[in-house]
């Protein structure tokens, strides 16, 4: 009887204090003990483990619908091999997670199609595995975020938001270029992290050099770049679309050449799609 009374206050206050995993576990977490001859300790160890357990995959799945990722890819499915220009060592180094306790913005400049938002998206993942909360967007959602924002008057809302995760990743930047207001948003943003040591992940077809093609002036592109790049680590990534190389194998693009007659049967440089 008294065994009774105790397992029902074990499981009442177990629900009040809202260990439900723990609670839909007790029943084979106690047969265990019965079955192994284990002390009173190892079933409230066990108990807890099952919670914590728990806990952290709720933490998980909430902050991964917070942190809008457009996929989950781990670091571990990317293939370097298809990018050699890409330093494992250096992406391994990152995803122990230093840069974010540093404050060091990670930049990753490339063409279309070679991993850029593949690396982002993996390091996002270690991110919030680890706790963390990450949000991720693209340059032009970004920027019709920031319309609607003007429109209803809660820029200072949507600055907020930009300025709250401990990762923040842009993505795409440079494919269209941006406005005044736009690109003073994007100042906001940069300089805010900054200040608060908050670092980025920025991924961008444009060098830095060109960056000024797609920033309205050159003042606007200095203050943006100084602090982008003071604490930062830069991955230039050469090769070949992913993309592309699998339509390749499929047949559907005839592999490159590499010259082509000129009007003075001089041999011109096709592109390269490398580059």
């Amino acid at each position: 009887m008294q065994a009774e009374l105790t397992y029902e206050r074990v499981r009442t206050g177990l629900a009040g204090l809202g260990m439900s995993a723990a609670l839909d576990s007790l029943d084979n977490v106690l047969e265990m003990a019965r079955v192994d001859d284990s002390p009173a300790v190892d079933v409230v160890d066990r108990l807890l483990d099952v919670e914590l357990k728990a806990r952290n995959d709720r933490r998980f799945e909430t902050n991964m619908k917070l942190a809008g990722l457009p996929y989950r890819q781990p670091l571990e499915d990317f293939d370097f091999d298809a990018q050699p220009s890409i330093d494992p060592q250096l992406i391994g180094r990152l995803a122990t997670l230093h840069f974010l306790e540093e404050g060091t913005n990670v930049l990753l400049l490339g063409p279309p199609g070679v991993g850029k938002t593949a690396l982002a998206v993996g390091l996002s993942l270690k991110a919030i595995e680890s706790g963390h909360r990450v949000f991720f967007i693209a340059c032009h959602d970004l920027v019709g975020r920031l319309k609607k924002a003007e429109r209803f008057d809660r820029v200072d809302r949507l600055l907020s938001t930009m300025l709250r995760p401990t990762l923040l990743v842009l993505d795409e930047v440079g494919y269209t270029p941006l406005d005044r207001a736009e690109a003073t948003f994007l100042f906001e943003v940069v300089a805010k992290r900054y200040d608060r040591r908050k670092p980025m992940i920025v991924t961008s077809n444009k060098s830095w050099g060109a960056w000024g093609e797609i920033l309205p002036d050159q003042a606007m592109t200095a203050a943006i770049l100084d602090r982008l790049l003071h604490r930062s680590v830069t991955i230039n990534i050469q090769g070949e679309s992913y993309r592309l190389r699998e339509h390749r194998k499929a047949g559907l693009i005839p592999s490159p050449i590499n010259t082509q007659k000129g009007g003075d049967d001089q041999p011109l440089n096709v592109s390269n799609p490398n580059r």
